[in-house]
């Protein structure tokens, strides 16, 4: 059987979901077989997608790993837009060279314009779902403009700047995931589209918060620039309290120290317990802003088809009380990263497996 036989294609898909720690693949389980396996192809092509810029580069004649280059990265990520262009059809109104997702000679002959793109197995069940839940190409190719920025790690001015960021990365795959699941109106009517870039906000200033000290050792802030200088704090100043390893050796009392040492101590204290005071004001904005979005993004639930209610309800649930966890905590973020118990985990999907729910609750 080819390798672009479209069995074959699910088959992979699959096995990249089922393999993945992601918060959101168990719930998939909540969905009707159809939709589940939507779904797993669905996040088989944002899981490559996104480690297009996060995983390292391997050279194909050793499989050694190769020292980070943008270039590369870059090239890598063009080719993949090339290849679903090739598939879907452009933004700017090309149409596609693939009909049918069973076009395995039209496939192949992808792998002789990309080669070395391992993408390309996926795109067969990938073309499958596209056609049978008439996903709109948009929120595919918008997820790569997410991608790019995290190949070039670039600061974000201003919260509209981060807002719309979050829209690249999460709500586009918010709005594929939509299509499959079905909506009481329609997709991109003003209520749906108001509560799903709520929801993209919500879930992804999640994962901002509880990945802040990692993002940051990778060069990496996505917090807005304006809100950092706003409470007193530059950017080297927020990334040493991120640092809260150095951030407590540094208040550590030498043992043997004279007056004017003890002074200097104790005004170096000073200006560390200011700059705490005002990190802690910072994140407490944000922790504030992200409720809100919970909130509005809440409405989405009764906007589902009800055969697929539950994965979203599951899928909120567990952002929200991974939200609440570091809002109870917000020092948690600088320690180590936030995660959910696994009694924790499934406890929320065995309330959204078993027990009837008419609504989110906030």
């Amino acid at each position: 059987m080819s390798d672009y036989a479209l069995q074959t294609s699910i088959r992979l898909c699959q096995q990249v979901a089922r393999s993945a720690q992601s918060n959101f693949v168990p719930a998939f389980s909540l969905l009707p077989s159809a939709k589940r396996e939507a779904m797993e192809i669905l996040y088989a092509y944002t899981r490559f997608t996104d480690d297009l810029a996060d995983q390292p580069d391997i050279d194909p004649q050793n499989g050694t790993i190769l020292p980070t280059s943008t270039r590369r990265k870059l090239q890598k990520l063009n080719q993949w837009v090339a290849a679903l262009e090739a598939t879907f059809g452009s933004l700017n109104g090309d149409q596609s060279i693939i009909a049918d997702a069973e076009q395995e000679t039209a496939f192949q002959e992808l792998e002789q314009q990309f080669p070395g793109c391992a993408g390309l197995k996926l795109l067969p069940a990938l073309k499958m779902i596209v056609n049978r839940f008439k996903i709109p190409r948009e929120p595919l190719f918008h997820l790569i403009d997410g991608v790019e920025s995290d190949i070039e790690p670039h600061e974000f001015e201003t919260f509209e700047n981060c807002a719309d960021y979050c829209h690249q990365v999460a709500t586009s795959v918010g709005f594929a995931s939509l299509a499959i699941w079905g909506t009481t109106a329609p997709l991109f009517s003003e209520p749906v589209v108001r509560a799903a870039k709520a929801c993209g906000i919500a879930f992804q200033w999640t994962n901002i918060l509880r990945d802040l000290a990692e993002d940051y050792r990778n060069n990496r802030i996505y917090l807005p620039q304006n809100e950092i200088r706003r409470y007193g704090l530059t950017v080297n100043q927020f990334g040493s309290l991120l640092d809260r390893k150095s951030w407590n050796e540094q208040k550590k009392k030498p043992k043997n120290f004279s007056d004017n040492d003890q002074y200097a101590f104790h005004e170096m204290i000073r200006r560390m317990e200011e700059f705490e005071e005002k990190w802690n004001k910072l994140i407490q904005i944000q922790l504030e802003r992200c409720e809100i979005y919970y909130t509005n993004a809440a409405p989405l639930y009764q906007l589902i088809q009800p055969d697929s209610r539950r994965v979203y309800g599951l899928m909120w649930s567990r952002y929200h009380k991974l939200f609440r966890k570091i809002q109870n905590n917000p020092l948690q973020i600088v320690r180590g990263k936030v995660q959910l118990s696994m009694f924790q985990k499934l406890c929320l999907l065995f309330r959204w497996k078993l027990l009837s729910a008419k609504r989110i609750i906030p």
